[in-house]
């Protein structure tokens, strides 16, 4: 990956951890809404498997982010990895009650467990990154590959699921059949329910082998001074030797346009996955290839948005994409076929995801490493908080609108994005203005 970069060993390091934890992450997310979907489980009750596990995620995400500012985010990283495989074991356990409330809460602690993981992880790859370019050039890099895992593993899982329905002949007169109904706890209905909980289980063995496969591998232990002192051009460093910091106004822009877009996203992400699956009739594999579809588009678009934010510069690209969502979002609600609504799922999630790389470089270049994985955590926290509330605000929302909740919804996304754009450059030219005013030292006139 990155072989004649100083810091090369270290990156290839992180993202190969990363596209590990991002193959477990990507099957979760496409296994789980298509199994309580089969399980019957109404708009209500989908709703809140995701904004239960927001919720818990806000209470505790601002102490992870913490703890990885105080321990060595190696061990905080593997710690989340192995919370992760317990609560998929606990979903995949609870699955053969089907009780709601249990599949919830195992769901509810992946969803914390992902955070210490992915929080470990990016704070790390701002630790290694030099100067700003770096970052940009990192991030886009282990997005790429991130982004990569999700173009192959909805693809897997739909194979396994087609094969699996193969080796079972009774599959057949089901997928065959005029109607696709059922009686439940039939012996059809047991094996077509055992074909996901294959896939959730091995998730859960996955998962554990990354955590054993961590503690011997060499990720990098950078220390926060050792990070400090190799930042070069970071906006934090110009004020560093000034009495007041502008971490607490920069923090407070990115929380709100964190938490306005999580809203945004509760309100209308889980929901297009839903109409495209019940509404549109999308069947297993379709998903697998739609959900493929769209990660090519935002692995491709992570690499393309680095000569994008080299030439343009980060805050006019994070505009740009941020203006397209809602766009993009009008196209899945007046698609008149599932292809039409694919095509523009997929351009959605592209313009709304390839741009992270510019965001983490654009947000971590104002802090200074000490205070990384709290500012992370804290502005999670908002996005986890909101995003939760607009999952379960969207139920109503969506029953209201249908589809029309994606294009509504989503015109968040470039009012967000204009706060703490508009924040950073109040605060350069305050700077600005600090420094011509000065006095001169007269000590150094001749």
């Amino acid at each position: 990956m990155l072989r004649n970069h100083t810091n090369g060993t270290k990156v290839n390091s992180i993202i190969f951890f990363r596209v590990l934890i991002g193959f477990s992450n990507r099957m979760v997310r496409y296994v789980v809404p298509l199994f309580v979907i089969f399980l019957s489980w109404d708009s209500f009750s989908y709703g809140l498997l995701f904004s239960v596990s927001g919720y818990l995620a806000t209470g505790v995400v601002l102490g992870l982010g913490y703890i990885t500012d105080v321990r060595k985010r190696k061990y905080t990283m593997i710690a989340g990895i192995g919370l992760a495989s317990v609560s998929m074991f606990l979903f995949y356990i609870s699955s053969f009650t089907e009780i709601k409330g249990w599949m919830i809460a195992a769901y509810s602690l992946f969803g914390v467990s992902g955070s210490l993981a992915q929080i470990s992880l990016t704070t790390l790859l701002a630790d290694v990154s030099p100067s700003k370019k770096d970052k940009t050039k990192f991030f886009s890099i282990m997005a790429f590959f991130w982004n990569l895992t999700g173009v192959f593993t909805p693809l897997i899982g739909g194979a396994f699921l087609t094969l699996f329905s193969i080796k079972y002949p009774i599959f057949q007169s089901y997928l065959n059949s005029p109607t696709t109904l059922f009686v439940e706890h039939s012996p059809l209905y047991l094996q077509l329910r055992s074909g996901y909980m294959f896939l959730i289980l091995g998730v859960a063995i996955f998962l554990l082998i990354t955590m054993l496969l961590a503690f011997k591998f060499p990720i990098p232990d950078t220390t926060k001074e050792e990070a400090k002192e190799m930042t070069k051009d970071d906006d934090w460093k110009q004020f560093e030797k000034t009495g007041k910091k502008p971490i607490g106004i920069q923090l407070a822009a990115f929380f709100i346009c964190e938490a306005i877009i999580g809203f945004t996203s509760g309100v209308a992400i889980p929901y297009i996955r839903y109409f495209i699956i019940d509404e549109l009739g999308a069947t297993d594999l379709e998903w697998a290839y739609i959900l493929s579809a769209s990660n090519v588009g935002i692995a491709v678009g992570s690499l393309v948005v680095l000569p994008w934010s080299n030439k343009m510069g980060n805050e006019k690209v994070l505009a740009i994409l941020h203006f397209a969502v809602p766009a993009l979002a009008l196209g899945i609600t007046l698609g008149p076929t599932l292809a039409f609504v694919a095509v523009f799922f997929v351009l959605r999630g592209t313009a709304a995801n390839m741009s992270r790389p510019t965001w983490n470089t654009f947000f971590y270049s104002w802090l200074p490493p000490k205070y990384r994985g709290t500012s992370t955590g804290f502005v999670s926290a908002g996005r986890r908080l909101t995003r939760a509330l607009g999952t379960m605000s969207g139920v109503f929302i969506y029953e209201a609108l249908l589809a029309w909740t994606f294009p509504i919804a989503t015109l968040g996304y470039p009012i967000a994005i204009l706060i703490p754009i508009i924040a950073q450059r109040l605060l350069r030219g305050k700077n600005s203005e600090k420094k011509d005013t000065l006095p001169e030292d007269e000590s150094l006139q001749i």
